[in-house]
Formats: structure tokens, C-alpha cells, sequence
């Protein structure tokens, strides 16, 4: 839940635009209910969209869901003292390499399946192919944290203006 939560913020710059498009807005929401047991994780077809997206996702090497995963083993590592370490190595070994990495990897490439065409994730490997898309997936998220942090800091600004104001 937290990465859903950690995602939606990195969102929050997008939805200051002028016109907020309200079904993407829905959508996000949606995310926020959805059942997350209910990925779909069935096996994708080995068909030339399922290879272009695969190639997409190894020429990322920004942040990435494995990052994400790793990042969150390690985090509850650390406040767990239940568990070993052995477990924790054996829970990232199955999430990056054992039956259950296969299912996040389907459950991924359906996911892209859905949103892109085939064209679109070719004009994507191009970009990031590119110098500026070579920089793009090593800043983005540094960015957008960074404008998350600065927009929060002008929203608590604006609030205490606004109440100022309001007292006198």
C-alpha cells in the first residue's frame, strides 16, 4: 500500500495542470479501492508486443518494481526481528528470480499490454535509447520527488496565508 501511496504522490505534479482530466483522476482513485489481489498475472502471449515490452523494461534502469521491491524487503527487514535473514534472502530470491517473479513479470507486461500499442512501446525503447531518455529515467524520480517536496512546502505557504488572512 505504501508504494501505491508513494506513486499516487509522484502523480500530484500532473494533476496541477490547468484542466484536470477527471477520468484519469478516476482512475488513480480506483487504484486506491482496487482488490490488489487481483492482478493479472495470466501468462502472456509470446507474440511481438510481449518482446518489445520486455525489451522497454531492460533498457529502464531507473526506478523499476523490482527496485521497489527490493527497497520494501529491506525496509521491513529491518523492523522485523521475527524473521532471519535467510528468510528475507529467500523471499527476494522468489520475488526476483522464483515462480512469483514470473507472475509480477506477467502481471507487468499485461499491465502495458493494456495501455500502450505496439508503436507506442517502440517510440518508448527509442526514447530511452536516447541521451535525454538515458537522463530522463535517471532524474525522474529525483524530479518528481523533488517537485512533490516543493509544492507541499507552497501548499502549507498558501494555507497559512490563506489563514491569515482570514483572522484579520
Amino acid at each position: 500500500m505504501k508504494v501505491l501511496i508513494f506513486i499516487q504522490a509522484l502523480l500530484i505534479p500532473f494533476l496541477t495542470f490547468s484542466q484536470i482530466d477527471t477520468s484519469f483522476i478516476a482512475q488513480i482513485k480506483a487504484l486506491d479501492t482496487a482488490n490488489t489481489l487481483r492482478s493479472d498475472t495470466i501468462a502472456v502471449p509470446n507474440d511481438p508486443l510481449t518482446q518489445k515490452i520486455k525489451l522497454f523494461r531492460n533498457e529502464r534502469k531507473g526506478l523499476t518494481v523490482e527496485t521497489v521491491l527490493k527497497i520494501k524487503i529491506a525496509e521491513e527487514q529491518q523492523k522485523d526481528t521475527a524473521h532471519s535473514k535467510e528468510f528475507y534472502k529467500k523471499l527476494l530470491e522468489e520475488l526476483m528470480t522464483g515462480n512469483t517473479s514470473k507472475l509480477i513479470e506477467n502481471s507487468l507486461i499485461n499491465l502495458y499490454r493494456r495501455s500502450f500499442t505496439e508503436n507506442e512501446i517502440d517510440e518508448l525503447i527509442s526514447f530511452y535509447k536516447t541521451s535525454a531518455g538515458k537522463k530522463m529515467d535517471k532524474e525522474f524520480i529525483l524530479l518528481m520527488l523533488q517537485s512533490f517536496k516543493d509544492a507541499e512546502r507552497l501548499f502549507k505557504l498558501a494555507a497559512n496565508n490563506i489563514q491569515l488572512t482570514d483572522k484579520k
